[in-house]
């Protein structure tokens, strides 16, 4: 089965715009040919979405909007949260060397993850790989906040006063003398972390501008997720007979 990025439909076919529909009892068996895979057509064909195609691209175009087996669902969770994590990587390591939020690396990520999911669904999609999809995405860009954020204060550490430093020093010797310090464990950190980012370009809305922009480029890697991982309806029609060649 073909694996593409996209459902398994022959790419001759457009289906934005339906066409008439040959007649039935057209000649189609004179010359006509499939305009999928351009093959002459025989005894039989069908009719999708106005054009005349073979029963194999005709099968094919079926298959390809069947549901995603439901235990293909844990598999592809699991490759689209690897194509998840390389997409954070790599759309921090360009906001880092860039200072700035691309919008063609959020496509990148879409897709990444996009694949993966189509990949690990054997080719086809459908709502639960679309949700999958989104949420991978946006965790995958919001998440690629945390490295950048930690990056920029490492660099650019905050300046604090002198005398509120040597304060603060003394209170924490103080209160340290008298009590343990309190820790927080790592799976707390990390669903901490995980809930300021899925917050943070809402967050980033008061900034102006530059909120809503970041908001508009995670819509665009959203976007390419969830039409990567949709199952079209494309309208099958037959099979009919074609009509004998006229001399």
């Amino acid at each position: 089965m073909p694996d593409n990025g996209q459902s398994p439909i022959p790419q001759g076919l457009q289906f934005q715009h339906a066409e008439p529909l040959f007649s039935a009892a057209a000649p189609t068996g004179s010359g006509k040919s499939c305009v999928v895979c351009k093959q002459p057509i025989g005894g039989t064909y069908y009719h999708a979405q106005g054009q005349v195609v073979c029963p194999l691209c005709a099968d094919r175009i079926q298959t390809g909007q069947q549901a995603a087996p439901s235990l293909s669902l844990a598999r592809a969770a699991l490759y689209g949260a690897g194509a998840g994590l390389a997409g954070c990587i790599l759309y921090a390591t360009v906001a880092i060397a860039t200072g700035l939020e691309v919008g063609l690396i959020a496509i990148v990520v879409g897709y990444m993850v996009g694949k993966a999911i189509r990949h690990a669904s054997h080719g086809l999609g459908g709502r639960p790989q679309q949700i999958l999809a989104v949420a991978l995405t946006y965790f995958s860009i919001t998440t690629s906040y945390i490295p950048v954020f930690i990056y920029e204060n490492v660099k650019h550490p905050p300046a604090v006063a002198q005398s509120g430093q040597i304060r603060a020093r003394g209170d924490a010797a103080s209160d340290s003398a008298t009590s343990p310090p309190k820790r927080m464990s790592l799976s707390r950190a990390v669903l901490y972390l995980l809930a300021l980012a899925a917050v943070a370009p809402f967050l980033s809305l008061g900034s102006g501008i530059s909120g809503f922009i970041s908001l508009f480029i995670i819509f665009i890697g959203l976007k390419q997720a969830w039409r990567m991982t949709g199952r079209p309806e494309v309208l099958v029609m037959g099979p009919y007979e074609s009509a004998p060649a006229v001399p």
